[in-house]
């Protein structure tokens, strides 16, 4: 299980503009009526008695299936309340979202991400968010609270969440001669000295892919910064403070460096997509994936839709220790719900939330989505093979709120993404990695 540290955040503060034009609000935006729980047509204005939830999500059953588990508990306390479940596109939601809060339209509750995520409309800060402290502020881990939180009040309930991990092929490992220690992780040298194991047995060492989502090049630099580096430095690096030209993170950089030389990543890196590079590696001649827990999502699905053959030889483990036994590692929280402030019943509403929060449903969306939460829960109370896994593979990890790139602000970040993209696809060296990052650096400290 993972431990949590004592840890702190500084929390930047948004500054968002949402653009909302008269055109659109007299257009209105499109609705996914096809996918709304209800086959009637649905209200965007609450009635006494009555909850509106709008959704991202439209195409996970599993997690339609956790919710819809929430709803009928709370109706069998609540008999006189109905509860319409409108399921979108995230594009959509946003839409929609936006529209409906300028039109005093807005839904009891809502999925949204974290508002330091910078990924939704800045909700909180234009005051639009009612309070949950009460209600679900007990049920939040502490590492999850800087992403739940926002002026001393709770906003949101963190329901998904991640951390980054090295997935890999048993059978890759044995043919390659490659041996996990019993710690449950590689050294630095051994991970190195590997790339030209697996190679020589006929597999790519790493699955990655960039072309849709160049955050994943930096999946496993950002790990090797954090172990190299430690805290301090590590989450000194989004304001400025910390040099790209301090020894540790140039260490970090140029151990990626390597291991790229080394063919670590594979040929056409840059043009594989997010989910191919979950394709490629269920597929089975590739050694690792540096991912993120929201793996589960992918992998445990049907193989006809996408998903890993329940006969896949996987392994679990994290990145190797600093020199100095440093295990830090980071979490993300992602999809989760509030409530509207405007709401008519904003007090049913939190109550909703409360029985997606309680330990029990925790559990259960855990084993429905195969993903970890920023609810609290026991983790080894789950007996499925794959969270045994991953409770192995962080067990001794101390947790900070991350990646270091939500602290960023977006140019500095886009810079970040697109030299460590070019630096995994053989594009650019350390060299002027670090140099574009200085330049980058020089205009956030003005």
């Amino acid at each position: 299980m993972v431990r949590q540290g004592k840890r702190s955040i500084q929390i930047m503060s948004m500054v968002l503009t949402c653009v909302m034009t008269l055109g659109l609000l007299l257009t209105g935006c499109s609705r996914n009526s096809n996918v709304s729980q209800n086959s009637s047509s649905a209200s965007t204005k609450t009635e006494k008695g009555k909850l509106v939830l709008w959704s991202h999500w439209a195409d996970e059953d599993s997690k339609k299936s956790f919710v819809g588990e929430a709803v009928k508990r709370f109706k069998d306390k609540n008999p006189g309340f109905e509860v319409e479940v409108e399921w979108y596109q995230k594009d959509k939601l946003i839409t929609a979202l936006t529209t409906s809060f300028q039109s005093n339209t807005a839904p009891d509750i809502f999925y949204l991400e974290p508002s330091i995520t910078g990924g939704f409309p800045p909700f909180v800060e234009s005051d639009l968010m009612y309070d949950l402290s009460k209600q679900v502020g007990q049920y939040i881990a502490p590492w999850a609270m800087p992403f739940a939180s926002y002026k001393g009040m709770t906003y949101l309930l963190p329901l998904e969440a991640y951390m980054p991990l090295l997935y890999y092929n048993k059978d890759a490992f044995k043919k390659a001669g490659v041996q996990v220690p019993a710690s449950g992780r590689l050294s630095f040298d051994e991970l190195k000295d590997s790339i030209s194991k697996f190679k020589s047995a006929g597999y790519t060492p790493f699955s990655a892919g960039t072309m849709d989502r160049p955050w994943q090049g930096s999946i496993l630099l950002e790990s090797v910064i954090l172990r190299f580096a430690g805290k301090d430095k590590w989450q000194g690096i989004p304001s400025g403070k910390t040099a790209w030209t301090d020894p540790n993170v140039t260490a970090a950089i140029k151990y990626v460096e390597d291991i790229t030389k080394a063919g670590a990543y594979p040929s056409g890196v840059a043009s594989i997509k997010l989910g191919d590079s979950h394709g490629l590696f269920f597929g089975g001649k590739y050694a690792m994936f540096p991912m993120k827990t929201f793996f589960g999502g992918r992998a445990f699905v049907p193989v006809e839709n996408g998903g890993m053959a329940k006969d896949f030889p996987l392994g679990v483990m994290d990145y190797p220790v600093g020199k100095d036994g440093n295990k830090l590692s980071f979490m993300q929280v992602g999809g989760s719900y509030g409530v509207a402030k405007s709401s008519k019943n904003a007090e049913k509403a939190a109550e909703l939330l409360t029985f997606m929060a309680t330990p029990d449903m925790a559990k259960l969306w855990m084993e429905k989505v195969m993903g970890q939460t920023g609810l609290k829960i026991d983790e080894t109370t789950i007996a499925d093979p794959y969270f045994k896994a991953l409770n192995e593979a962080s067990k001794d990890t101390d947790i900070l709120p991350g990646p270091m790139e939500l602290m960023m602000d977006a140019t500095y970040r886009d810079v970040f993404f697109n030299t460590s993209s070019a630096l995994v696809a053989g594009q650019m060296n350390a060299e002027n990695m670090i140099k574009q990052l200085e330049e980058a650096r020089a205009k956030v400290k003005k």
